[in-house]
């Protein structure tokens, strides 16, 4: 019964990620909207800002951007925003000198974007990402969590954000690309200023944790879980990475 329900879970995700996810391999290349939320109004003239993510430990992956090189992109890096015509724009992927995503993405003028590469089985994909870049309240940071954990499937983890005395941000049941059904999950959370720790955990287990985080005054930041490609979803639910990249 549990791997019948461990298939049914895989093959949802499968589902959702058709539906929401610019999908791309080295064999053909195909079109495709990016998705995510934000405040920020745009139109198809004027500029649009797009930075890549690449949240696999396999190593560097190389993006074009419109035919334009930009360069490798690191494991568990991100490149700065790059400003692009807004439209439909072409963002090719190689890794290990094959082509593994080749799609076309609609950006809209004045908008910012993440774009995270990333692989389910043998699939290379991308996921785009709204950044709404709205400076906070004063005396508060912005903070989401994204979850890439691609080893995840059926394993849902808690995610809380606390500075004790000075504020606490909880999240509860998240699972990978869950962003693509819950674009609540792309926002940003306002939080006050200060150091902060970040937990992630089940209903039975500390899973990961990361201390000391500062989330400054007026800045935005997204919390992205990942886990390494080679461990099977049972071992990586314990070996979780929690990045802290800071988009403004």
């Amino acid at each position: 019964m549990k791997a019948i329900l461990n298939t049914i879970l895989i093959l949802l995700l499968g589902l959702t990620a058709c539906t929401k996810v610019v999908d791309g391999s080295s064999t053909s290349t195909s079109t495709g909207t990016g998705t995510g939320t934000g405040t920020t109004t745009g139109t198809t003239t004027g500029t649009a800002n797009i930075r890549f993510y690449n949240v696999m430990d396999y190593g560097n992956v190389n993006v074009t951007l419109d035919g334009i090189g930009q360069g490798d992109v690191a494991i568990y890096y991100s490149t700065a925003y790059k400003q692009v015509a807004a439209g439909s724009r072409n963002i090719k992927v190689t890794f290990g000198g094959n082509t593994i995503v080749d799609v076309y993405v609609d950006v809209l003028s004045d908008k910012y974007y993440s774009c995270f590469i990333y692989r389910v089985g043998y699939n290379w994909r991308i996921s785009l990402v709204t950044d709404d870049l709205t400076t906070p309240a004063a005396g508060k940071a912005g903070i989401r969590v994204l979850d890439f954990r691609t080893q995840a499937y059926f394993n849902y983890v808690n995610v809380r954000i606390i500075s004790v005395g000075l504020d606490q941000l909880d999240y509860t049941n998240r699972n990978f690309l869950d962003h693509l059904s819950y674009d609540t999950y792309t926002t940003f959370k306002q939080v006050a200023a200060g150091t902060y720790d970040i937990n992630v955990f089940n209903d039975s287990t500390n899973l990961s944790k990361k201390t000391g985080v500062t989330l400054g005054n007026g800045k935005i930041y997204s919390v992205i879980l990942m886990t390494p490609a080679d461990l099977t979803a049972a071992a990586a639910l314990y070996y979780i990475n929690i990045d802290f990249s800071t988009l403004k």
